[in-house]
This record gives C-alpha cells, structure tokens and sequence, in this order.
C-alpha cells in the first residue's frame, strides 16, 4: 500500500541553533539550498514541499501569484475526466497534476476556473465513479493535499456565486464532495484555505444557518455534521449565547460540551461554572456525560480560587463513579493522612459494589489489606482491562507493600499501573500532555495512586496474617491469569502473566516460605511445559531477580 506522506511538524528541539544559521545565511545561499534539497527529495517529498512552498510565495507580502492556467485548460480537464468515466479508472499521477493545475489557478486567484476544475475532479471520484487504485483512503495514491483542494473549492464557490444564492451552492458543493472530504467546520476551513478574509461573512451567516436549519437533525444523542456546522455559524453570529440556545433546545450532549467548552476557553469561568451545572442536570444521571459536565464544574471552580473545589469533586465521582475520579477527589489538596482517612470511610460507604479497582484502592488505603486480597482472590484471571478487575491496582499495590517490609526489589514494571497518571478521553478532565507549540489549558491534574498511597497512613509493616492473606492472593491471581492467557492464547499477556507468578516466588522465598513456594513454582513450570513462548517469558524474568535465602 503506496501512503501519501505527509510533512510533519518537528515535536522535539532542534539541536542546532535555527535562527542563528538562518540569519547568517544570504537570500541567494537559502535559495541555493532549497534548490539543492528539494533536487535531492524523493518525488512524493518534493511535490509536497514544492505545495507549501508556492502557497506560502502566494500568501506573502510580496504579492506575487503563480500564472493562471490557460484558457483552454478547463475544457481538456473536462474531456480528460469524461474518458476517465467511461473507463472507471484514472492515473493518479495524471489526476495530482490536474489537481495541482487548480491550486495554481486557486492561489492566481482565477476562482471561476478554480470551480470548473475542481468540480469536474472531485465530483467522479466521491462518487466512486473513477478509481485512482487507492486500497481505501484517496490520498494513498496522491502527492498533493487533497483536502486543501476540497477547501479551496469551498471557497472558489462562495466566492463566485451571488449572496442569495451562496448558502444553496455551498450545501451543494459540500455534498458533492461528501466521499473525498466532509469539512467538520466549514467556515474555518475555507478561512485557512483562502488568500484574504471571505467577502460578505456577516451577511452570508444567517443565510448559513437558514439552510442548515432546513436540514432535518437526528432524533438520537449522536450528532451530525449538521449540528456542528449550526454550532459554528451560530457562535460566529450569536455569539456564545447562540451555542447556549442550540444546546438548551437540542439537549444534545455534544452541544451542551460546546457551549460548556467555548466558555472554558475563554476563562469566563463563573459563566462555565453554571453552564456546566446546568448541563450536568440535562444529561442521564450517572452517564459518561454527567461526571464529565460535574469534572468540568469543578475545574471552573477550581481556576478562580473557588473554596468547593473539594466538595465538586467529591460530586463529581459520586455522580460518576470512576478510578480517576476517586484518586482526584482522594487526593485533593494533598491531604493529612487522617483527613485521606476521612474521605476513604466517607466513600467506601457508597462505592459500586461491582467498581473493583475503587473498592480495591479503598481497602488498600484504610489498611483492610485481608479483605483487599480476598476481593483479588476472587477476581477472574481473565479481564483485567476492564475497570471492574482489581488486578492492575492490587497486585502491584500488595507487591510495593510487602516489597517495602521486605526489603525486595521486585520487577519495575509491575508498578507501571500505580504510576501512571490516569487519562479520560474527553473534557476538561483529561490529564493528557501538552501538544508542542500550542497553548496550554487549564486541566484537573489526577494524582498517581502511588503518590495517593503515600498520603495514607499506611506507616506500619504488615502483620503476619495480612502478609499471609495477601500472599496467598497474590498466587491465586498468578495462577488464574496464567491458566486464562494460555487457555485462550493470549501470547500478548504471557509475558504480564510470568511476571505475576515470578514475583510471587521472589516475594515468598524473602518471606522465609522457601520449601512452599518453591514446589509452587516447579508445579507451575511443569504444568505450562507445554507452552514455551511462555516458558521463555518465565526463565527471562527468572533470570533477573535474586532470591535471598
């Protein structure tokens, strides 16, 4: 498969000093080198680079414009496509150099030509009535950005079509480009892609959104493309109150998060607070869509120095229970260990029955560690991904506790799970990082849950019979996840699985269990003989611990 490559922006510092070099160098040596590299390109690099770098001469300060094409050129891209038709097939080289010949008229600023060749191009191949060989996806097989030319369409038909009748021939380029690209924001598109600002936009928005609004809206939560472009005209027209009246009227759950969002953004953060809470009562109580809304109250809280950001965020997980949820509430402020102590009885009076890593975490933390590991005892050995599983929280937390009594030094990477910060996928909520180059919102920061245990109170070495309880659980655990990812051929979780049973040998030749768990062990050995990938995960990691006797 023949992928389109794309030039990508550099994430990590450049060693050299850019700017320094840049500025030591004549515009005739710069020219020089571009000529150079581009000659030493592969044909796909350099068709790309030569893209950017003519858009980036036609929208300068200087004026210039590449030539526009000749008269006749319409006509023959016309005819050319026609055959193609008829044939259900054209050379992707001979169509990126017809698509290159519209951007070239595009940024000559010859839009009327623009729309004909376009047209003419995009239209058969949306509809699958000429194939370019691609195995899916259209720019597999193009050098140029084919959805900068499906952009620059947009434009040329808002541009060259008369005010009234601009929204009309707008919804119908966009359809008719629907199987190449389907803008999810149609207007900031076509901005980006135009040399100079749209003509007429204030006039133009209500029209926009008359059209729209035609459209019938779906009779679910899902939203269409309709409603995201009703959002994005009605916030260019109305402001944040149009988002506020679409998404009062729609109760749709997308809207309710833009409206929430935008005032997010804008740190309006009194007016975010209250349209969160709002929101967080139009939603299905205990839905994804409620903890995100009551995450986001807090946040709103939390940014002007409100004093509930505690109390919202106890809401928060109380109205959607979840692990990250609990450890951010937990965590708050980092507690004193008796404050933590309050909060975990406070929770554990109301924590799903079925919410095992919660539960697990909140055993864990009020010390009731012979009850942490019958709820590890008896979880599957299959299933750990889910978030009802307590095994990725309590094997590793009862490894680094005993580990700590012992003086062990266990596998690193068992702790993995208690050390990475945990991620929601959407909302103010989500603690992921940073994308270089773009500035930084606020965010609900979660603590590690290593970093939580560390708070508790959790100061005393295990007595005899927890160390025993959780030990004992600890090598039912190994045992079931073994037997599960073997059973089902689970290669991928061998390797987890080996782990798990070595760091129950390592932990219980130190606990002075030697002759136990040593027969635990070898019967292990010989009962999965018949699986050597995960005899080979068994003896690697075997191999790297030492076992004080």
């Amino acid at each position: 498969m023949r992928y389109h490559r794309r030039l990508k922006t550099l994430t990590e510092p450049i060693d050299h000093d850019l700017d320094a070099i840049l500025t030591a160098m004549s515009s005739e040596e710069l020219r020089d080198f571009i000529r150079d590299t581009l000659n030493r390109l592969d044909v796909e690099t350099r068709a790309a680079l030569l893209d950017q770098l003519t858009s980036k001469a036609a929208r300068g300060k200087t004026g210039w414009k590449p030539a526009g094409p000749p008269p006749a050129l319409v006509d023959e891209i016309q005819s050319y496509i026609e055959a193609r038709r008829r044939a259900g097939y054209a050379d992707p080289r001979e169509f990126d150099d017809y698509l290159r010949q519209g951007t070239k008229a595009f940024l000559a600023d010859d839009h009327s030509s623009t729309r004909a060749i376009f047209k003419a191009l995009l239209a058969p191949v949306a509809d699958a009535e000429v194939d370019l060989g691609q195995h899916e996806m259209v720019d597999e097989v193009l050098t140029i950005d084919i959805y900068a030319c499906a952009a620059q369409y947009l434009v040329a038909v808002y541009t060259t079509t008369s005010l009234d009748e601009r929204a009309e021939a707008l919804w119908e380029a966009i359809e008719t480009i629907r199987g190449v690209s389907t803008p999810l924001e149609p207007l900031r598109e076509m901005e980006r892609a135009a040399t100079g600002p749209l003509p007429e936009l204030d006039s133009f928005l209500p029209l926009w959104m008359a059209r729209i609004e035609r459209e019938p809206t779906a009779q679910n939560d899902w939203e269409s493309n309709r409603d995201r472009w009703l959002r994005e005209a009605a916030l260019r027209f109305e402001g944040v109150s149009g988002l506020a009246r679409i998404a009062r009227q729609s109760r749709r759950p997308e809207s309710l998060r833009a409206w929430c969002s935008t005032l997010a953004d804008r740190a309006q953060w009194s007016e975010a607070l209250r349209a969160y809470q709002e929101s967080a009562k139009i939603v299905e109580k205990g839905s994804f869509w409620q903890g995100d809304f009551l995450d986001g109250a807090a946040l709103s809280a939390r940014e002007p120095g409100r004093r509930d950001v505690t109390t919202r965020l106890e809401a928060a997980w109380r109205g959607a229970p979840s692990l990250v949820r609990l450890v951010r509430w937990l965590g708050t402020d980092c507690p004193k260990a008796a404050t933590l102590s309050k909060r975990v009885a406070n929770a554990t009076k109301t924590c799903p029955a079925t919410a095992g890593r919660q539960l697990g975490l909140l055993r864990i933390l009020a010390g009731d560690f012979t009850d942490a590991a019958d709820l590890l005892a008896k979880a599957p050995g299959l299933g750990w991904s889910s978030d009802d599983h307590p095994g990725h929280l309590l094997f590793p937390a009862f490894s680094g506790i005993l580990a700590k009594g012992m003086k062990a030094k266990l596998n690193e990477r068992l702790y993995d799970t208690l050390r990475v910060r945990s991620q929601e996928v959407y909302g103010p909520n989500s603690d992921w990082e940073d994308i270089p180059g773009e500035k930084q919102k606020p965010k609900l920061v979660t603590p590690t849950v290593a970093e939580l245990v560390g708070l508790s109170a959790l100061k005393k070495p295990v007595d005899t019979k927890s160390r025993k309880a959780m030990l004992d659980a600890m090598s039912i655990t190994a045992e079931k996840r073994i037997e599960g990812v073997t059973g089902h051929q689970r290669r991928r979780h061998y390797g987890h699985a080996a782990m798990l049973a070595v760091c129950c040998f390592e932990l219980g030749s130190i606990a002075g269990t030697e002759p136990t768990i040593s027969k635990w062990f070898t019967k292990l050995r010989q009962q999965y003989s018949r699986y050597p990938a995960f005899r080979k995960y068994l003896d690697e990691i075997l191999a790297q611990i030492d076992v004080r006797k």
